[in-house]
Order: C-alpha cells, then sequence, then structure tokens
C-alpha cells in the first residue's frame, strides 16, 4: 500500500478516535493491515502536522486554539513528563516518556519561562536553548523545583 493511502488511514483513526500515543496509533494502523516502524509513523505525523493534545494526536484544524491551549496543566505537564534534565554550556537536553517532548517544548515557550530562547522538541528529547551557560543553570534548577 502507498504512503497516500497509509497517511488517508492515519487522519481517519485520529478524526474517528482518541490516539493518544504514536503506539496506539501503530496498533490501530496494525489492526487494518498496515504494519509501520516508528520512524516512518514518526515521519507520517510530521508530514501530516498532526498535534498531540490532551486527546491524543489531532489536525491542526480540529485543535482548538494556540498549541498552548492543548495542555491544559503547564506545571502539571512537567511534573508528569519530564523524566530527566542534562545541561550543556547554554542547551538543556530533557528526557521524557516517548511521546511527549513537544508537549513539553510547547509548555517551555507559551509559559512563563524567561530564559528559554527556543526549543526543539522530538519524540522523547526536548532541546532547550537558552541566552548562556548561566542561564541554562537558573532554569534547570526552576524545573528541577517544579518537578520536585
Amino acid at each position: 500500500m502507498s504512503k497516500r493511502t497509509r497517511q488517508q488511514a492515519i487522519l481517519d483513526i485520529v478524526v474517528r478516535k482518541k490516539v493518544p500515543s504514536q503506539a496506539s496509533l501503530a496498533e490501530e494502523l496494525k489492526a487494518i493491515g498496515f504494519e509501520v516502524t516508528q520512524a516512518t509513523l514518526s515521519r507520517d505525523i510530521a508530514e501530516l502536522e498532526l498535534v498531540k493534545g490532551r486527546d491524543g494526536y489531532q489536525r491542526p484544524e480540529d485543535a482548538s486554539g494556540s498549541p498552548s491551549s492543548l495542555i491544559p496543566d503547564p506545571m502539571g505537564t512537567l511534573r508528569r513528563l519530564i523524566l530527566k534534565i542534562d545541561e550543556a554550556q547554554n542547551l538543556l537536553v530533557i528526557r521524557t516518556p516517548p511521546g511527549s517532548a513537544q508537549p513539553i517544548a510547547i509548555v517551555l515557550e507559551d509559559g512563563n519561562f524567561k530564559r528559554v530562547i527556543g526549543t526543539l522538541g522530538g519524540d522523547d528529547t526536548c532541546l532547550v536553548v537558552t541566552k548562556d551557560t548561566e542561564e541554562a543553570r537558573l532554569l534547570k534548577n526552576e524545573l528541577l523545583d517544579i518537578i520536585g
């Protein structure tokens, strides 16, 4: 089956039911005859520009409001999803469970974290850019205080 057919199947799935993770999306696809790797599924999600909100993956046009409005409890999201924070000069590398780096990136960019210049959220890793080493250290401490 073609990429186009697979991507249409993904859209059909996310429109008709809640899909909380890539793993559950892969299971849904498998049930209808599509075997996909995690890498292929990640590419499809990116190409389809799906967003992950509290109800799972959605088409952008189905998501209400700004990306930050998809996260009802920003500080709770940080507490639940940050597993580890490593510092590298002016960067923080935040480890999360699979599929959880994007919500962390959204909270850090849309929240009250003035030390954050920008983020790059992958699947289970969020890269956070700060102005300098001192700002990275202060942000790391701030996040560690939040997550306890």
